[in-house]
């Protein structure tokens, strides 16, 4: 896995350098053009034309560049939970955790140094519910917008927006205004474990844990639909099926975002992975539970107007 990341690392870096090159030759060809045309109006306008334009890009591109050479160096990511590089990277998060908006409005307060990793733990303990508050009203939110919708090609450009903007919202639940590398290293670990292929334990994992909660779901929503609606019960399946997948891995990507946000050495991502299935699976049941009924009230309700429909022109045609 480490070779296809840095495989993956190099071809983008590769793809990043070709695009800025492409970026200038672009430039120049245009500021080229721009020079030409006032010049032909009169020398002077294409030399002033020609001063400003490089002005112009000399800011756009310098004022970022000397703001990012600026920056304060962030600590290393730590490899192990001792060493002078672990404690740093404590004093760091410290104290940048003071300015945490969430942390602030709930009064929290860090003490003295010598008790940071407890401070941090505590804290760490109000940004994972806040963070969880936020998963859950998504993962509801996912399970009626994939449920009704049955459109297997917007659904996944659904998932895929909403799973990028979630991630982020983590992030900044954790790191307030992260940076360019942390929203990288946070991406590149979510989806690269949820890419990884499972192993048989996982498998069997996911299918213990999602059998007992998709059947009690789809037993008890189907008695409300009207009697002998065959079509719209197997409708109704496949709606909440499919629904309940998505709302399972939404809660996964979650579970993995907080665990790659809070932990304080670089994670196992075996270990994240088995745990944010577990953690997932734990929420899922709950949230299908709360928001099947309203998805079984719509389809009986389009039942029953289509069942009106059908009648009304049978009326109509006698």
């Amino acid at each position: 896995m480490e070779d296809l990341w840095s495989s993956l690392k190099k071809g983008l870096t590769f793809l990043s350098l070709a695009l800025f090159l492409l970026f200038l030759l672009v430039l120049f060809n245009e500021t080229g053009t721009l020079y030409r045309n006032a010049y032909s109006i009169h020398p002077y306008i294409g030399y002033t034309a020609l001063v400003l334009v490089i002005l112009l890009f000399g800011v756009l591109l310098g004022v970022p560049f000397s703001l990012f050479l600026s920056l304060k160096r962030k600590p290393q990511f730590p490899e192990s939970s001792e060493g002078e590089e672990y404690k740093r990277y404590l004093l760091h998060l410290k104290e940048r955790m003071i300015k945490n908006p969430a942390l602030l409005e709930s009064g929290f307060v860090f003490g003295e140094d010598e008790y940071i990793l407890e401070d941090i733990l505590r804290a760490r303990g109000i940004l994972r519910r806040e963070a969880d508050r936020k998963i859950r009203d998504g993962a509801s939110s996912v399970f009626l917008t994939t449920a009704i919708s049955q459109n297997g090609s917007l659904d996944g450009l659904f998932m895929m927006v909403t799973l990028t903007k979630m991630i982020y919202q983590v992030a900044r639940i954790y790191y307030q205004k992260p940076t360019a590398r942390e929203l990288v290293y946070l991406y590149s670990n979510v989806f690269g474990t949820v890419m990884l292929a499972r192993s048989i334990e996982d498998l069997d994992l996911l299918d213990e844990q999602l059998e007992p909660v998709l059947a009690g779901i789809l037993g008890g929503s189907l008695g409300s639909l009207l009697p002998g609606t065959v079509y719209v019960t197997n409708l109704l399946v496949n709606s909440i099926t499919e629904g309940s997948m998505n709302t399972f891995l939404y809660l996964r990507v979650g579970a993995m975002a907080k665990k790659y946000s809070e932990s304080l050495v670089k994670a196992d991502k075996k270990e994240v992975r088995r745990s944010a299935t577990l953690e997932a699976v734990s929420l899922m049941g709950s949230i299908v539970r709360e928001n099947s009924g309203k998805v079984v009230k719509a389809f009986a309700k389009a039942a029953k107007g289509s069942a009106r429909k059908i009648f009304r022109g049978n009326r109509e045609t006698e």
